[in-house]
């Protein structure tokens, strides 16, 4: 028996929130379902056939890899530019949760568990496609930390949004360092997933990685003196 084709189908192609007219190159050998080649017309997909994995002894090419089962795509696209900055995130929240057990700071610690856990539950919706579903930071749910992050009073009983500076500590600079890196991911993901045409393609994503930079701001103001 020959070689089984793989597939790719409609909801794999909306899956991967391309914007309208964007190259799609797809291996030698993958089949097109009736609905995903429809799909892949109305939204003015440029469909070509890339080099199989076969080639070069069996690998694929390096300049490429998988966007999803069948779909390859060169490095720089932004939905593996994304993957990057979400897998270099998790591994800087890591970093900082450990500082924060160094200086025996365990509600932090476990507040940045729960941070870290959040941007692993995103790359993984964001890879699968899979909604992500509601959660929480620090006990509040997505309306409730962004009412927090606009009252510093309230919430941690500053009169002002603190500034870093040398002084604020190595934990406090730690997490200053974390929520603009926590925002350059959500730019990188509003360029991955915001078509030139205006619409939004994982609205859920982008509110949940602008809570998580709400929450380690609160954070920030919580190891305020």
């Amino acid at each position: 028996m020959g070689e089984q084709k793989k597939i790719l189908t409609e909801a794999m192609l909306r899956a991967l929130c391309l914007p309208r007219g964007a190259p799609l190159p797809v291996p030698e050998g993958t089949a097109l379902t009736p609905l995903a080649r429809e799909y892949a017309r109305e939204q003015g997909l440029a469909i070509s056939v890339s080099m199989p994995e076969s080639a070069n002894g069996g690998e694929k090419p390096e300049h490429m890899t998988h966007l999803c089962e069948g779909v390859l795509v060169p490095k720089t696209h932004p939905r593996i530019r994304l993957r990057g900055k979400l897998d270099s995130l998790e591994a800087l929240l890591l970093q900082t949760r450990l500082l924060a057990r160094e200086e025996s700071r365990p509600d932090t610690e476990r507040a940045l568990g729960e941070v870290f856990d959040l941007a692993q539950c995103i790359l993984a919706a964001e890879v699968k496609g899979d909604p992500l579903g509601p959660f929480t930071l620090l006990g509040l749910d997505s309306a409730a930390l962004r009412a927090a992050s606009h009252d510093p009073k309230g919430y941690a009983g500053l009169d002002a949004h603190p500034i870093p500076d040398i002084d604020s500590g190595r934990l406090r600079l730690a997490l200053n360092f974390l929520r603009t890196q926590v925002r350059e991911t959500e730019l990188a993901a509003a360029q991955a997933l915001c078509p030139p045409d205006g619409s939004v393609e994982r609205p859920d994503l982008l509110e949940a990685l602008n809570r998580m930079s709400s929450a380690v701001h609160l954070l920030f103001m919580k190891e305020t003196p």
